[in-house]
């Protein structure tokens, strides 16, 4: 719950009409969790005639992280437990102690400042990577 909040934009999207989708605000949150672990948030939406009540929909809650540095998951491998990102440096890997905070599908949010906006991550190759082992970079 204290991720989400009033006014965050929801996308809407029906199981019977994965083509459709419609956007809406969040509205209310209730505060209460059930023992299921689930609290109820009321969404604003505008269904154009095609939503219904009682209808089985997916919502995105979709809520910005400010200036917050995001690196993609493929960058993230673990090493005796620990969370490591290479960055490329002189042609070489440079080993990172990383600590991740919110994430997606695709990403992560970083939790620390070990890396800095401008950094080249080594997202492809990097599970058996080593430190100031020499890196070939491939462009896509």
């Amino acid at each position: 719950l204290p991720l989400i909040k009033s006014g965050d934009k929801v996308i809407v999207t029906p199981y019977s009409d994965a083509g459709f989708r419609q956007e809406g605000r969040i509205t209310q949150i209730n505060p209460l969790v059930d023992d299921k672990g689930m609290a109820k948030v009321k969404a604003a939406v505008n269904g154009k005639g095609r939503l219904f009540s009682g209808m089985n929909v997916r919502v995105n809650v979709h809520r910005s992280l400010g200036g917050q540095l995001v690196i993609p998951k493929s960058a993230v491998v673990l090493r005796s437990g620990k969370q490591v990102v290479f960055t490329l440096k002189d042609g070489k890997a440079q080993w990172n102690y990383v600590q991740t905070g919110l994430e997606n599908a695709e990403s992560y949010s970083m939790a620390d400042d070990a890396l800095k906006e401008g950094d080249t991550v080594i997202v492809t190759g990097n599970v058996n990577l080593a430190h100031e082992a020499p890196v070939k970079v491939i462009e896509n």
